[in-house]
């Protein structure tokens, strides 16, 4: 099922491979990204900016230079922020609902 982003939110598929994925990700501040889940693993690697991520509920703050795992099947999501973000997102096996 292919999610729907909000209009602040910009996707860069750099690598879309069906082995693995690379995505550079920008959230303009005060946007709330739906959570979501999805059968691939996922790593997301900050960039700019910083965050509260929610994965299964439990809140993890990230800072440039920080990243977070996200197992096959959780719910996760990017919770509202101040400042303008920008993170890379890596999945094992590649998406292809986008």
């Amino acid at each position: 099922m292919k999610m729907k982003l909000p209009p602040t939110v910009t996707r860069e598929i750099m690598v879309g491979e069906s082995a693995c994925g690379l995505v550079r990700m920008t959230v303009k501040a005060g946007t709330i990204p739906p959570c979501h889940a999805h059968p691939q693993a996922q790593i997301d690697y900050m960039i700019s900016g910083c965050a509260d991520v929610s994965v299964a509920g439990t809140i993890t703050h990230l800072e440039p230079g920080e990243s977070i795992y996200i197992p096959s099947g959780v719910t996760h999501g990017f919770l509202v922020s101040e400042a303008d973000q920008e993170f890379l997102e890596f999945f094992v096996p590649g998406r292809d609902d986008f």
